[in-house]
């Protein structure tokens, strides 16, 4: 008795310390930022560098030995693990050595490289590097790209005026137009700011911060799909290898004494599924049979190993705007297709030329003396960047198969013109190497090779035909190279601008004094900034404007949008809009009233209605075009005199001692404005750069749209949502004269097809006669519109002053059409939260008190969000019998009528969002498709699949609902949590 008595004494101290600890630990989490500022105000750090890969870790050292004070901040530490920036061309050795990092590619096992075997139709030819009058060791390096930036690092940390810290990057910090630093994450997790004179921002391809210092035109020409051969040794020793395949190269080089990467590249923005053995196949059909004999047998066991790697290839020309105390470099500031293996060239090259203009300047602290002086980085650096990267661009569109026969001759001329010798070999050598990187050497030798092809053409007999071969020949390599030219910059490219003089000091500085949303006093003039007006802050905007709150909303680009998706509001959402008091802006944009779906399957279709009983007659569903809805809720909102709508490119949540106070933007003169407000609510969409501060994303692609418009057509099923499950496509009205057709294109198909033949080669075969030649016809009209489909479950980290909502906070697979009808239901929700509160200023127990939001949000959207990925995979083909029969028992069950219609259906339309119905509901067609495998006779096989069939249903909804959150889902909070907080 005695002893449990004590036991219970002791669990509640314990318990109570733990409490305590909590709340302290919370207090530590909103401690002021660290300010590398000391008390007079001046830095005492000179350059602060975001990023250490290749480019940022090789500046702090070059910077760090010309005695700088330089801080860099990387957002992880350990050695990356990459499938490129693997090697190291001639002339970005030499930058290594000008720059004093050669002894970097020491110690990794890295490999000489001497040139390269090219390998066209059987036939190989051997170009080697032109290294005469080079000292011996001056060769390519090829290695593993973590094991050279890990060198690299620890060299730039062995000075003492160098620090590496490892944080995350979250926005640049502006003052009157000038940055001034950085803030960033630590490993703590507190919000840190270091301020530097110049800050030189190097984070990479994937850069988050690029859009405040340039105007990026990113293209994916191409994915990079990489395995790691071993046990085997290249054709030509310490050569790289090119294999000019069908339909794009395939490249080898060695990256240690043991391993060779092999690199296939696959045209175009999407790849095989590696998950469903699509990219297996692929690799085995496709690519094999062109794979050199003494290559394959190691190539087949790299492919039966597994380890198969993925990357996008990225193409970005460099489009600067100068920025007081700010610069970019590296792939954040251009990038070229890595065919050439030029990146880390360019990179290195810059450096060089970055370190030489700042080599003479003692004093960095007169920034826009220094960014005018440092405008002539930009040109200096053209003659070698854009040589490399025209050449990158030109030279993989040359290499590429192509059905045209002027494309097929260049490609040949190509092949046979570098195996001629001489100057005709190492001219393009030279250039591709690095070792002499002149545009007018370039442009000469890529029109002799079209003249060369021309004239194998017209010898020894011109013919009409050979003739007009050759004319397009010439035209094609024209059309290859001069767009890639305009883009670098003719002038800059060809006739660079000598250096400034640091005279330019008494240049008049050209930024302009930020407007702040404050008055004299300190307070704000705003309660609430919402970034972005797409639907959620559009409607929220009104919703909040109409409640008194003075509201700021920034948006990008007020033009009226052109999406394919966001076209079809379930009347859950249309409830909720009417309970927002924005019902009238579906109308006059000749939007159509839908009534349920129709669901095809094997020549079947089913009707399945919205179970709308009950309802006023006007609820049902709606399709549009998104633009329109748009634009008529940002119409409504800015009819309110308190609702100020304003164009312009948000950057940055601005930060003080851990609390949002607002964004710093770019408004449509280019100047960067702060605004302040004592809340910020972040909606501006799927693409927000913004949202890692608030959240943390985990964002999956499970398929992209491809999108048509069909006119002059009806649908067989008038005023009803269709869904035709062979590739699964949907249409649905968007105005009284056309249709919107999407289908969802992923690599279930046992053969890899090009993007035609899906439509002409399946698609069309899977169409309603009804719809046939409306699909033809939109097909060849050519107005077909790409998308990629994200799902990102809510994963928030309550902050003080901010909030997430929309597609920026929670995305789920569109096949179902939810997501307006949570991102509405998000804006009910937070509405009713508000409406009691007079004062929004005390963020932290407003935070504290907002964080039953994310509970109270949980019902629908986990419903809405489940259901859409849960579909999806149940709606796609498989080769699974047990897949296919969940898919049949899915059709069949929907078909019965009643409760087995309407339960779902009530689900879907967001009528009757409810976690535990909708779990009912899927495990009743499992165990439905069960019975009807066990009926009348239960053998072996059928009951094996039967089992198969509930395990592949469990696999499919319990990862989605544990990404929801299985108690915030089925148990979510009732009341708000007034008593947590003291807000007025």
């Amino acid at each position: 008795m005695v002893a449990s008595l004590l036991g219970l004494l002791f669990m509640k101290i314990s318990i109570g310390k733990k409490k305590k600890s909590g709340a302290s630990s919370m207090e530590a989490q909103s401690t002021e930022s660290v300010m590398e500022r000391s008390g007079n105000g001046s830095t005492d750090t000179d350059i602060v560098i975001v990023g250490a890969g290749v480019a940022g870790a090789a500046l702090a050292y070059t910077l760090g030995k010309d005695g700088r004070r330089v801080h860099v901040i990387e957002r992880d530490l350990t050695e990356p693990d990459r499938i490129v920036g693997e090697l190291l061309q001639p002339g970005g050795y030499l930058k290594l050595m000008e720059l004093g990092l050669e002894d970097c590619v020491s110690q990794i096992d890295a490999q000489q490289v001497y040139g390269y075997a090219l390998y066209n139709d059987g036939k190989s030819t051997k170009l080697s590097y032109p290294l005469e009058g080079f000292k011996p060791d001056v060769a390519g390096r090829s290695f593993h790209n973590g094991r050279f930036i890990q060198r690299m690092r620890e060299k730039a940390v062995s000075l003492s005026n160098v620090r590496l810290e490892q944080g995350t990057v979250t926005c640049l910090v502006e003052e009157k137009g000038t940055i001034k630093g950085v803030q960033y994450k630590n490993t703590y997790g507190q919000l840190v700011t270091a301020y530097a004179p110049l800050t030189i921002v190097c984070d990479g391809c994937f850069s988050n911060l690029r859009r405040s210092l340039c105007k990026p035109k990113v293209e994916i020409p191409s994915c990079f799909v990489g395995l790691i051969l071993e046990k085997c040794e290249l054709p030509y020793k310490n050569h790289g290898h090119v294999i000019l395949a069908d339909p794009s190269p395939i490249l080898f080089y060695p990256i240690s004494s043991t391993e060779i990467r092999c690199l296939v590249d696959v045209p175009g923005q999407r790849v095989p599924s590696i998950s469903n053995g699509e990219m297996n196949h692929y690799l085995k059909t496709v690519i094999a049979p062109q794979i050199p004999p003494g290559l394959l047998s190691a190539f087949m066991a790299a492919i039966e190993k597994g380890n198969i790697r993925t990357m996008t290839n990225r193409s970005m020309p460099a489009t600067p705007q100068p920025t007081p105390g700010a610069l970019l470099l590296g792939d954040a500031f251009n990038m070229r297709h890595p065919l050439t293996g030029g990146g880390m060239t360019v990179a290195l090259s810059d450096i060089v030329v970055l370190r030489d203009l700042l080599r003479p300047l003692r004093d960095l602290n007169n920034a826009p003396a220094l960014c005018k002086y440092l405008e002539s980085f930009y040109t200096l650096r053209k003659p070698v960047a854009s040589t490399i990267n025209t050449l990158a661009g030109a030279l993989y569109k040359v290499f590429c198969a192509s059905p045209d026969p002027s494309r097929k001759e260049m490609r040949q001329a190509c092949f046979d013109y570098l195996s001629l010798g001489g100057d005709f070999t190492n001219g393009p050598i030279a250039l591709l190497s690095g070792l002499n990187p002149r545009p007018l050497s370039l442009v000469t030798h890529f029109f002799a090779v079209a003249i060369y092809g021309v004239g194998r053409l017209l010898l020894p007999f011109p013919s009409p035909k050979r003739m007009l071969i050759g004319a397009r020949l010439i035209s094609g390599a024209s059309s290859i190279i001069f767009p890639i030219i305009k883009a670098e910059g003719i002038r800059d490219m060809f006739f660079p601008a000598r250096k400034k003089k640091s005279g330019a000091s008494s240049m008049e500085a050209q930024s302009t004094e930020s407007v702040m949303g404050r008055s004299g006093n300190g307070s704000t003039d705003t309660d609430i900034v919402i970034v972005g007006a797409g639907v959620a802050g559009a409607a929220l905007a009104y919703t909040l404007g109409k409640e008194g709150r003075r509201v700021h909303v920034i948006e990008r680009d007020l033009t009226e949008p052109d999406r394919i998706v966001g076209e079809l509001l379930q009347p859950g959402g249309y409830l909720k809009l009417m309970e927002l008091g924005l019902e009238d802006c579906v109308s006059q944009i000749d939007s159509q009233q839908v009534y349920g779906y129709a669901l095809y399957k094997d020549g079947k279709s089913t009707k399945l209605s919205y179970p709308l009983e009950g309802f006023k007659s006007e609820v049902a569903g709606r399709s549009f075009h998104n633009g329109r809805f748009i634009q008529k809720m940002r119409e409504k909102a800015a009819s309110l005199s308190n609702v100020r709508l304003e164009q312009g490119t948000v950057t940055c949540l601005v930060e003080e001692k851990g609390t949002i106070k607002g964004v710093q933007y770019k408004n449509t003169n280019g100047q960067l404005v702060t605004a302040y407000a004592p809340l910020t609510i972040v909606c501006d969409g799927c693409f927000s750069n913004l949202r890692r501060s608030l959240c943390k994303p985990k964002v999956e692609i499970p398929s992209c749209f491809v999108g048509l418009i069909l006119e002059k057509c009806e649908l067989p099923y008038k005023i009803m949502d269709m869904l035709y499950w062979q590739i699964l496509h949907q249409s649905c009205s968007i105005q009284s004269a056309a249709l919107r057709f999407a289908v969802w294109w992923m690599y279930l198909v046992k053969e890899y097809h090009p993007f035609p033949m899906t439509y002409d080669g399946i698609a069309s075969f899977q169409i309603p006669p009804e719809l046939l030649s409306a699909f033809m016809a939109a097909i060849k009209k050519g107005n077909i519109r790409t998308m990629t489909n994200r799902s990102m479950p809510a994963t928030p980290q309550p902050t003080p002053g901010a909030l997430l909502l929309g597609d920026a906070f929670n995305m789920r697979h569109p096949l179902t059409g939810g997501g307006m009808t949570v991102a509405l239901s998000d804006i009910v929700v937070l509405r009713d939260l508000l409406r009691p509160l007079r004062d929004l200023n005390d963020a932290p127990a407003l935070c504290k008190y907002l964080e039953s939001f994310y509970t109270l949000r949980k019902p629908v959207a986990s419903t809405i969000n489940t259901l859409a990925g849960a579909l999806y995979k149940v709606f796609c083909a498989s080769p699974d019998p047990s897949r296919k029969e969940m898919r049949q028992a899915c059709f069949d069950y929907l078909s019965l009528g009643g409760d087995f219609t309407n339960g779902p259906i009530a689900l879907l339309s967001g009528l009757n969002p409810r976690p535990l119905s909708l779990v009912t509901h899927f495990f009743a067609v499992a165990i439905y498709g069960v019975g009807r495998l066990l009926l009348p006779f239960p053998s072996p096989k059928r009951m094996l699949i039967g089992a198969r069939l509930i395990s592949g249903a469990s696999s499919i909804i319990f990862p989605i609902i544990k990404a929801e959150g299985v108690r915030d889902m089925f148990f979510p909070a009732s009341t708000p949590a007034y008593y947590r907080a003291s807000v007025n």
